[in-house]
């Protein structure tokens, strides 16, 4: 990627700065003078709300000239500025519709002042006389991380490497080599490391594509072993179909084939009918996937060393590992002595919840795995109770029908279903995403969606288990046999409950240093942020070759990569990225 040039000079950026930080109280002057549904209102209001919350955010982030780039990245910025307009409006609107206190004017007022904060904010390009700027989406690495040394090939097609400066190689890493040579009859250009969604998906998509590779991993692992028996899928049927280049495989080609019931958003998916798929596909699309696992991959002349448990150990000029969300695990640094002595657990580590029966279990959480683990619990005669930090816990509401079923669109509005929209702003600009400051990708992959349970699931669980909420785990202190947690009401005031477990419901974070079958020397050659590797626009990591999808790509492309819904964005990138690499 070409380094941007340096932002506008001061007298031609102010008036540019000066006329975004007005825009906003032009248009709740415009709302407060001028007569309700009038054209000059609207029009003044639309274009506000439209634009400059958008392009002042834009201009914050990425502040080079215009006139100094071409018609794509003009085109590009006006889009991310509308993009980024309405996520801020949403945003801005949710607190004041949330607490039923939600007027227009309030909400211009918000806007406003937010729209003139980044306005008049420094620009991450502001830099003293004679430094080297950097690309916006090269995120700094995180403290005690080392950078990826400098090699022979770019990271992107369009990357050039600075005068006078010389590639250097980490140490106990492979030197430095050029891109995708062409591969030797011994080895093979892919090796692609993970059998579920995103695995299947990129494999498909490659082998489209005719590109040599070999596929490892057991199908649909993470979700028969790691997911709990009776749970249903809470993303929409519609959006749950694994990504393919051939038409005639998604969720209702399945159920059409195994002769059942049409399956459209009128239905539920049971975990167990979405494995079955899982195979079906693997079965039709990657049927040359071996079923042995890799335990470990290094650098290696030419390009990387898989090793697999049956000893041998190919070679591959790139490696996608798709290895899911299982390896990022989160439990809270509170539960470490628990889990150290098996009172305190992730729930990616239980399928059957049936051997809690009888016992106390903190459920710690609020979204839908928390509650719907505590719902199975209590249905498996367990006496489960939910330690939420959040004020209260949230279900989403029923589709607009009001009859209790989902509605019937062709492509729902999120992969959550209808009623989402910053969900599905997100998730339908994983490009644009990645061009938003890192800082703000990781605090929207935190928040988007917000903690809830699934509409259907409100019936099952109100009322049925005790919900603490305002709750914050302090300390959790292992007995003999039990456990006794220390939680901080919303008011500030201690409060203990004892019980025979604690199950953490608390989610993933993405962090490479816990990915065991990376080899040590790998794992340090890797740019990261906040724990995950920096990707550039195909998948790829600063190590030249090595790729990542699924969950560990969420950070550069946003919850889309969380939901099965986006094995189509990525492997279809993913692929363009790898038979580019071989053309050259």
């Amino acid at each position: 990627m070409t380094t941007l040039p340096m932002s506008l000079p001061p007298r031609r950026r102010w008036p540019l700065r000066i006329a975004l930080a007005l825009s906003g109280w032009l248009a709740l002057a415009a709302t407060l003078t001028l007569p309700d549904g009038g054209v000059p209102r609207t029009a003044v209001v639309c274009v506000f709300l439209l634009l400059c919350p958008g392009f002042a955010a834009t201009r914050w982030a990425r502040p080079t000239p215009w006139h100094e780039r071409g018609w794509p990245y003009v085109v590009e910025t006006a889009f991310l500025a509308v993009l980024l307009s309405l996520c801020l409006a949403v945003l801005a609107v949710e607190p004041f519709y949330l607490s039923e206190t939600f007027t227009t004017t309030r909400a211009i007022i918000t806007l406003a002042a937010m729209t003139s904060l980044l306005a008049l904010l420094p620009t991450p390009g502001s830099r003293r006389p004679g430094a080297r700027p950097t690309a916006p989406d090269d995120a700094p690495p995180v403290p005690g991380t080392r950078p990826a040394p400098a090699t022979d090939t770019p990271r992107e097609p369009d990357t050039p490497h600075e005068p006078g400066t010389t590639p250097r190689t980490a140490p106990g890493t492979a030197p430095a080599r050029p891109r995708n040579p062409r591969p030797p009859n011994d080895r093979v250009a892919v090796a692609v490391v993970g059998a579920g969604p995103y695995g299947l998906a990129t494999a498909c998509h490659l082998r489209a594509a005719r590109v040599r590779l070999r596929v490892f991993g057991q199908t649909m692992e993470s979700w028969r072993a790691h997911m709990p028996d009776g749970m249903l899928l809470q993303t929409a049927p519609a959006a749950s179909a694994i990504a393919t280049p051939r038409h005639g495989y998604a969720l209702a080609d399945f159920r059409a084939a195994r002769g059942l019931a049409a399956a459209d958003d009128d239905r539920l998916v049971p975990l167990a009918e979405y494995v079955d798929y899982g195979r079906w596909f693997q079965q039709h699309q990657v049927p040359e996937l071996e079923p042995c696992r890799v335990r470990r991959i290094r650098a290696a002349e030419g390009g990387f060393r898989v090793l697999l448990d049956s000893g041998e150990e190919p070679l591959a000029a790139c490696v996608v590992l798709a290895t899911g969300a299982v390896p990022y695990a989160y439990l809270p640094r509170a539960l470490r002595a628990c889990t150290a002595r098996g009172l305190a657990s992730h729930t990616g580590q239980h399928r059957d919840l049936r051997r809690f029966t009888g016992e106390r279990v903190a459920v710690l959480g609020a979204g839908q795995s928390a509650l719907e683990c505590a719902t199975l619990l209590h249905e498996a005669r367990a006496r489960p109770t939910v330690v939420a930090r959040t004020p209260a816990v949230v279900f989403d509401p029923p589709p607009p029908n009001g009859t209790g079923g989902r509605s019937r669109l062709p492509v729902p509005g999120s992969p959550l279903g209808p009623g989402r929209p910053l969900l599905a702003a997100v998730s339908r600009g994983g490009a644009a995403y990645r061009r938003l400051p890192a800082p703000l990708r990781m605090e929207l992959l935190r928040t988007v969606p917000r903690p809830s349970g699934a509409w259907w699931l409100k019936e099952r669980a109100a009322g049925r288990f005790p919900v603490l909420c305002g709750r914050t785990l302090v300390c959790a202190e292992p007995g003999y046999g039990v456990v006794r947690l220390r939680l901080l009401d919303e008011h500030g005031y201690p409060e203990d409950i004892v019980v025979d477990h604690v199950l953490a419901a608390t989610g993933y974070r993405v962090d490479i240093r816990r990915l065991d079958l990376l080899d040590p020397g790998l794992r340090q050659s890797l740019r990261v942020f906040a724990g995950a590797p920096v990707l550039n626009s195909g998948f790829e990591s600063s190590t030249p070759g090595l790729y990542f999808t699924g969950l560990a790509a969420a950070p550069s492309f946003g919850p889309l990569l969380r939901f099965v819904t986006g094995t189509g964005f990525a492997a279809r990138r993913l692929t363009a990225a790898v038979t580019a690499g071989k053309r050259r």
